[in-house]
């Protein structure tokens, strides 16, 4: 690319960022300083909008100057724990939206019982870790010690 394309490129993808960072942390900060916002399904919201601003806080910076130059700067370390991290929490966040239409279909076509539904499955707590300790399984595994198993690293 030619630098004013660069240069286009890497300011859109700074606002991008910030806009991320910035309307995530609105979520965060709205559901804190307001309890009516403290219901069940609205826990599922909060955890999405952390690990999306998550996303903006740590992944989406690391991997401007990459996408910019082609090459990773910061090294193997670094590489290695931004991809565990964007791993990580790119799939926490489908895994929430997948939890928020889940509820949402349990909301509409189960009303009643909905609503009646008490004991530990319907603590949203719990079900936000598990998404956050699912993601991790699913691939962080195979990026931390994929050089172990195959013997050779591809950071």
């Amino acid at each position: 690319f030619s630098l004013g394309v660069l240069v286009l490129l890497a300011f859109l993808m700074a606002l991008l960022t910030l806009v991320t960072i910035l309307g995530n942390a609105l979520v965060i900060l709205a559901f804190i300083m307001d309890r009516n916002l403290r219901h069940r399904s609205n826990y599922y919201f909060l955890n999405l909008a952390i690990s999306d601003f998550a996303v903006g806080v740590f992944c989406m910076p690391l991997y401007i100057p990459y996408s910019l130059t082609g090459k990773w700067h910061l090294g193997g370390g670094v590489c290695k724990l931004w991809l565990v991290m964007d791993y990580l929490l790119c799939t926490a966040s489908v895994f929430s939206i997948v939890l928020i239409s889940y509820d949402r279909f349990l909301s509409v076509t189960k009303a009643v019982s909905y609503r009646a539904q008490q004991g530990i499955t319907s603590n949203p707590v719990i079900k936000m870790v598990a998404i956050w300790v699912f993601a991790f399984l699913l691939y962080c595994p195979a990026i931390l010690f994929w050089e172990h198993v195959a013997g050779h690293s591809v950071v």
